[in-house]
């Protein structure tokens, strides 16, 4: 027997097999001879689908041997089981077959899903990957923020004289922007009481101090402290670091202000008291200049510890902390009338008087997400330090950045050079000159400090 035919081929195996149940040779020939003669002369389009149909490809062949072999099988002889169950099958073939084609489609459904699944998922890691890459900063634009914080800032923030005190009760206080303040962890500092130094002339080497004692700035910090994976099964262990940095930052009176990883704002001193968080300090806004900001602007300190990378993630600075601390950036500057211009972050204020130098601490020095708290971005703000008090800085002070320079800087830079230009000196002297407006300053402030009790008042939380 052949083992093929143009229009209609069964395997020589298949016939072999189903021949064995005829025992007669005699028999057996002629159920050969029958298969021969009685196999379709044509296929339609349809059985020749079927043929490519898993699990069918050989039903239809099967099917036709059971009904040839049925002629020749002794008359009083029982089919066998297996035959039986193939013409049970040969009646529901067209079941059989809905069934196949069932299968061939949910595979196939199944094989695309997965392929648009693998497709979406390399997609999103594309992505992912190259907003890490923008994320960790190149100086020269700002920070990396995050877009949708930034339209709901831009957007959707209440206007400053829409921010008050809602409700309040043991523990809480509720603001009308949706801020809750925690205050199981408060505690009193020292009274404030500082020097707002006024600039009176235009090139900033003669001032005024004016006394004051409502705070008129916000410093930002981040707490440097070890940090467990921002994950669900470490819940527990999460709450109980949050909690042991909170009593720790209220016995060492740290901070105004604490937001836990998971967007939680603690008060910890007091607004009218001055918290332990800037040290040696320095922030001008044009108008006027603070030294040593514990007295000056409100500590606010967000949970967490900065990287090589970007500290602005899910395990880092989260956006549950961003959110927080922006309806609490609102409530404060609506409280006390704060500018813009006058929040601002540690690693941006940070001096040593000592040298000269900029960056004592180097905490937000970089990737702060200014525009998503609805602020300005002070990383485009010209640096005073430099260009009015003559402070310098240093090749670790730009690494602690990310290695590059940023607009404020290099605009600082220049314009003492052009000041120098203008005085008829080199850079040195003129930078020197302006160190003495600093110093002069620094002199009356720490005076104050002392007469106010302020033992440790140059201390810092970092």
């Amino acid at each position: 027997m052949p083992n093929s035919c143009p229009e209609f081929a069964i395997s020589t195996t298949l016939v072999d097999k189903y021949s064995r149940y005829i025992e007669s040779p005699v028999q057996r020939l002629k159920f050969l001879d029958s298969v021969l003669k009685n196999r379709p002369s044509k296929t339609s389009l349809a059985v020749r689908a079927v043929r490519l149909l898993p699990f069918a490809g050989s039903f239809q062949d099967r099917v036709f041997l059971v009904m040839e072999l049925a002629w020749f099988l002794p008359s009083g002889r029982k089919l066998p089981a297996s035959l039986r169950f193939g013409l049970v099958l040969a009646r529901i073939q067209f079941v059989v077959y809905a069934a196949c084609m069932a299968l061939v489609i949910g595979a196939v459904g199944a094989s695309i899903y997965l392929c648009v699944r693998i497709i979406g998922n390399i997609s999103i890691a594309t992505e992912a990957k190259v907003a890490n890459d923008v994320v960790p900063g190149t100086r020269s634009g700002g920070p990396g923020r995050d877009s949708a914080l930034n339209e709901v800032a831009s957007k959707a923030g209440l206007p400053l004289d829409k921010v008050w005190l809602a409700d309040h009760g043991d523990g809480f206080e509720f603001y009308s922007n949706g801020a809750r303040v925690l205050t199981e962890f408060e505690t009193a500092g020292r009274e404030r009481k500082f020097y707002k130094f006024h600039f009176t002339d235009k090139g900033g080497t003669k001032f005024e101090p004016v006394m004051s004692s409502k705070p008129t700035g916000i410093l930002f910090h981040i707490s440097e402290s070890d940090k467990l994976p921002f994950a669900y099964n470490y819940n527990s262990s999460l709450q109980s670091v949050s909690r042991a940095l909170l009593e720790y930052a209220k016995n060492h009176q740290l901070y105004n202000y604490i937001i836990d990883r998971f967007g939680r704002i603690y008060r910890i001193v007091r607004d009218e008291d001055t918290a332990n968080h800037a040290g040696h300090s320095l922030w001008a806004d044009g108008e006027n200049f603070y030294i040593n900001l514990n007295s000056s602007f409100i500590g606010v300190c967000f949970e967490g510890k900065s990287s090589r990378g970007s500290a602005v993630g899910p395990d880092g600075i989260n956006e549950a902390q961003i959110y927080a601390a922006r309806i609490l950036t609102a409530v404060l500057r609506s409280k006390y009338g704060i500018d813009d211009a006058d929040c601002v972050t540690h690693g941006l204020v940070s001096v040593n008087p000592q040298n000269g130098l900029l960056g004592y601490h180097t905490d937000w020095v970089s990737q702060f997400p200014f525009e998503a708290i609805g602020l300005g971005d002070k990383y485009q703000a010209e640096m005073l330090a430099i260009s009015k008090f003559g402070f310098n800085y240093d090749q670790a002070y730009l690494t602690s950045a990310g290695g590059s320079r940023w607009p404020g800087l290099d605009q600082a830079d220049l314009n003492l050079k052009d000041a120098a230009r203008q005085d008829g000196i080199d850079v040195g002297a003129e930078r020197n000159g302006r160190f003495k407006v600093f110093e002069l300053a620094y002199r009356m402030q720490h005076a104050l400090d002392k007469s106010g009790d302020a033992a440790g008042q140059d201390g810092d939380a970092d």
